[in-house]
């Protein structure tokens, strides 16, 4: 399955990218860079910013120019926070063509439904053929031979736990995390731990916005940490550092970082077993 992100910025192509590498198997992503004037590459799906194309508020110009553009594919169209014009496109319209509205902001789950909504629709003919179905087929579900080669609902064991701490290990202070430079001999740490490290020597609440999915909330002084990012999100980013240097990290109100994290639902944990496990992770690699 062949996704084609248009209008997004380039951190959000990096985080969908991961989202669908990670939770989708048989799936890529590829950016477009066509203007709005420009025709878009063929894909079996698209995800397109309407801001980002041009289209921020719906007219019936830019609906035509848009169903153009995409040439009866289906696809996630994602829309500016609080705008509700785009709620005007003619729901027969967007069930025929597989057509899912989702507005900013949104989360990891908000997008993999829209994605998956909108492929099942892809997957379904309008007009199927009566064609023999085995007995072991239950009903209601297209044979084999005659689903196309898509994925429309992916295997969710596959997407890893949302919460990167180990069940089980050993702890880390935050001044040992700090101090990791000597537990990499002849390698210097990656840029997300040396950044990472150099926030926590602060002692005030920060946020770590790894892109528009993924974020963290660490509260050194009080040991704690809040996360909607998975290990292997974390990983990516220990083993990247051009990707590390695109993440964010602000300080935030100590009074509210508590509220902010459960706003988000981001499950809150202890910060030294966390430390541990991205400490000793790296080692066990670098080993």
């Amino acid at each position: 399955m062949n996704v084609a992100l248009v209008g997004l910025t380039t951190r959000e192509e990096v985080a969908l990218g991961m989202l669908v590498g990670k939770s989708q198997p048989g799936w890529q992503c590829s950016a477009v860079t066509a203007g709005l004037d420009e025709s878009l590459p063929p894909a079996d799906l698209y995800v397109v910013d309407l801001a980002g194309r041009g289209m921020r508020r719906w007219t019936e110009e830019a609906q035509s120019d848009l169903l153009k553009a995409l040439d009866g594919a289906p696809a996630v169209l994602v829309a500016p926070a609080f705008d509700q014009t785009w709620s005007a496109l003619d729901s027969h319209l967007m069930k025929s063509q597989s057509l899912v509205l989702l507005h900013k902001p949104y989360g990891t789950e908000d997008m993999r439904a829209a994605l998956k909504q909108a492929a099942a629709g892809r997957a379904t003919p309008v007009q199927p053929k009566a064609l023999p179905v085995a007995p072991s087929v239950p009903h209601g579900v297209l044979p084999p031979e005659s689903a196309p080669r898509v994925i429309a609902s992916p295997v969710m064991a596959a997407m890893p736990p949302s919460s990167p701490v180990a069940q089980e290990g050993g702890k880390m202070t935050a001044g040992e995390f700090q101090a990791r430079p000597g537990t990499f001999p002849g390698h210097e740490p990656p840029l997300f731990m040396r950044m990472l490290g150099e926030a926590l020597a602060l002692h005030n609440p920060f946020e770590v916005r790894v892109s528009f999915l993924n974020r963290m909330i660490f509260h050194p002084d009080a040991q704690w940490m809040a996360s909607n990012t998975s290990l292997p999100v974390l990983e990516d980013l220990c083993g990247n550092d051009a990707l590390a240097s695109s993440i964010e990290i602000d300080t935030i109100d100590d009074k509210d970082a508590m509220a902010r994290a459960l706003r988000l639902g981001m499950p809150i944990e202890p910060l030294e077993p966390f430390l541990w496990k991205l400490a000793h992770e790296q080692l066990d690699k670098k080993a």
